[in-house]
């Protein structure tokens, strides 16, 4: 790019910011006149992003270069419980027993959890579901190298790391989460985010008060108006099954097993820029056939050989300083991918078979997974979709995720003829429509892996190859009577398109004192789905329960497809219409369901609806 252009657009950049320092959400920029009625722009002296067209292509200049695989893979740390796991330790002193709404303004009652003192300052926890685990994690800003050619970068962080520590959690053991935030106070941080943090466990079987819905966040510990000084929430994971409820007990229906579930900052309007900022992290689940042991259950790879994998894409500054173009409604598109918090890192393995767990966490970016070895595609074993076990393995040269899927899949490095090869991105996307219908070749490379064939390593762990396995058998396997059982239910549309230059659903902007559905505790349900916004793609996300993809513009689901499992998100194709089957269980509540490009959801294309 020519120096002058390098001027403007970093002109453009700074004088951007100055906006993005008001924490003015996309709506309110609209009413504000910032952004046209199309959803772009306004042309305002020194604020066009014509001034960044030879830019990386999301409101900055390129990223200053970087060199592939000089850093290593970083593993992401377990998290530990409070010391002792005695909730005594718990910085704060004891909750009550309820959670805060609107930055602790008011608070509601935990549904199967309770929290109880006595007069001598002790306290005691209770309820259907007591928990059995104490965990506290602390949200604060932190810096650290994403690449050895950078200078430390500025981020937000779950316990001051990106991404967050990775939870290993079981059913029948509830545990408890204490979110501090120590992040600055929103009235001294000047750059994008917002320091008021309301924490999503996505794919969680999780009651409404602790399932991080975008309006029950709590404000910055140092924030001089914080009506609770104490600056922080209770979050109540019960681990079960769902189905308890139905079933008369308190474990449920264990073919509704969740595996590989992650958490993430939900604040309503500025989802997008948190995501960005680093609040981010993995959340595994196991039970007596996912156990976590290669040595039993399923012998799936476990221990150091079951790697989480969380992929972003990011724009850095000349500072080494991350991006956010709030100007950008359609979708941000780094051009630096980061795995585990490492732009383009190696990553050694010995001689044995591995479980990577393959986290898209956006904010934007679609991907197709494939191993490249410099010639071939290899092939792998996808197990897991949605982060949910699939009924069988499935033998695949690529796996495809939109923003907010998962995907567990086994490698078998001793087959492998080669002692290095790339793990690469062979979907081509431009903006932030989603991928434009091309698939390259070999692809753009984001990990490279380097295999130790110099010893042979004991490995307990299933082989593929040899045979294969039922992983979970699922909760209805019978499609035709699933299908019969559909006809019979509720059905109700919900159509994702673009309503006066902001992204909505059945034409509305998301309002949380509106409620879309009021659906029956213990119902079924057909949602459609339909996009008609042309030429776009929106990964779609229910929370709360999981739903079964009936068909596609008509077309049943073939049992040979990944999407024949349960899942979490659909990926809402342009011009689409998809029809799943949903439950309502165990749970009262509001909920919500959204675009999972998290700058549409943050542009009001999400809503609400309540279990009653």
């Amino acid at each position: 790019m020519p120096d002058w252009q390098d001027k403007l657009a970093e002109i453009s950049q700074r004088n951007r910011q100055e906006i993005v320092h008001a924490k003015l959400s996309k709506r309110e920029m609209l009413r504000l006149g910032l952004l046209t009625s199309s959803g772009t722009l306004a042309l305002k002296l020194g604020l066009s992003a014509r001034a960044l067209a030879q830019s990386s292509g999301s409101g900055a200049p390129a990223s200053p270069p970087t060199r592939p695989w000089v850093a290593p893979l970083p593993i992401i740390p377990i998290k530990q419980t409070v010391k002792n796991n005695n909730p005594y330790e718990m910085k704060e002193g004891p909750p009550d027993g309820t959670t805060p709404i609107n930055g602790a303004t008011r608070r509601i009652n935990h549904q199967f959890c309770t929290a109880t003192t006595d007069d001598h300052g002790g306290y005691t926890y209770g309820g259907r579901f007591a928990p059995v685990k104490f965990y506290e994690t602390f949200m604060k800003p932190s810096s650290a190298k994403f690449h050895p050619d950078y200078s430390p970068t500025n981020f937000w962080g779950f316990d001051g790391i990106y991404p967050g520590p990775c939870y290993m959690a079981y059913y029948g053991e509830p545990i408890l989460i204490r979110f501090h935030n120590n992040l600055p106070s929103k009235k001294s941080y000047k750059g994008f985010g917002i320091p008021e943090i309301t924490t999503h466990l996505h794919n969680g079987h999780t009651p409404s008060e602790s399932d991080g819905n975008p309006v029950n966040y709590i404000n910055s510990s140092s924030d001089p108006n914080e009506i609770n000084p104490k600056g922080f929430k209770d979050q109540h994971y019960p681990n079960v099954y769902a189905g308890f409820t139905s079933r008369g007990d308190n474990r449920g229906d264990p073919t509704e097993a969740l595996s590989s579930l992650w958490y993430h900052d939900h604040h309503l309007d500025f989802t997008a820029q948190n995501v960005v900022k680093g609040m981010v992290g993995p959340y595994l689940l196991f039970d007596d056939r996912d156990t976590g042991d290669e040595n039993t259950g399923l012998r799936l790879p476990s221990g150091e050989f079951d790697v989480p994998l969380m992929f972003g894409d990011f724009i850095f500054d000349k500072n080494c300083q991350m991006v956010y173009d709030l100007f950008n409604s359609d979708g941000i598109l780094g051009d630096k991918f980061c795995v585990n918090g490492a732009i383009q890192p190696y990553f050694n393995v010995r001689n044995r078979r591995y479980r990577f767990r393959l986290y898209n966490h956006g904010p934007a970016r679609w991907y197709e997974y494939a191993l490249y070895d410099g010639k071939n595609y290899l092939p792998f074993w996808q197990i897991s979709n949605d982060g949910n076990l699939l009924p069988k393995a499935l033998q695949r040269t690529s796996v495809r995720l939109a923003v907010a899927e998962r995907a567990d899949i086994i490698i078998d490095f001793s087959k492998i003829n080669t002692n290095r090869l790339y793990l690469v991105n062979r979907l081509e996307q431009t903006d932030g429509r989603g991928p434009n219908g091309n698939i390259l070749s070999p692809g753009t490379p984001l990990m490279q892996i380097n295999i130790d064939k110099s010893r042979t390593v004991p490995d307990p762990s299933f082989d593929f190859s040899k045979g294969t396995q039922v992983l979970r058998e699922l909760p209805d396997p019978d499609f035709a009577k699933l299908m019969q059982r559909a006809a019979k239910a509720k059905t109700r549309t919900f159509r994702f398109d673009r309503t006066n230059g902001a992204w909505a659903v059945n034409g509305k902007l998301f309002d949380e004192d509106q409620v879309a559905a009021r659906i029956d505790q213990e119902s079924e349900e057909v949602w459609i789905i339909q996009n008609s916004s042309g030429g776009w793609r929106h990964p779609v996300h229910m929370h709360f329960e999981e739903h079964r993809i009936l068909s596609r513009n008509g077309v049943a689901t073939s049992a040979s497809s990944p999407e024949y499992a349960r899942k979490d998100v659909v990926p809402l194709n342009w011009n689409e219409e998809v029809k799943i089957f949903m439950r309502f269980r165990d749970m009262k509540g509001r909920y919500v369901t959204h675009c999972h490009n998290v700058m549409h959801e943050d542009s009001g294309m999400m809503f609400r609806w309540d279990i009653v």
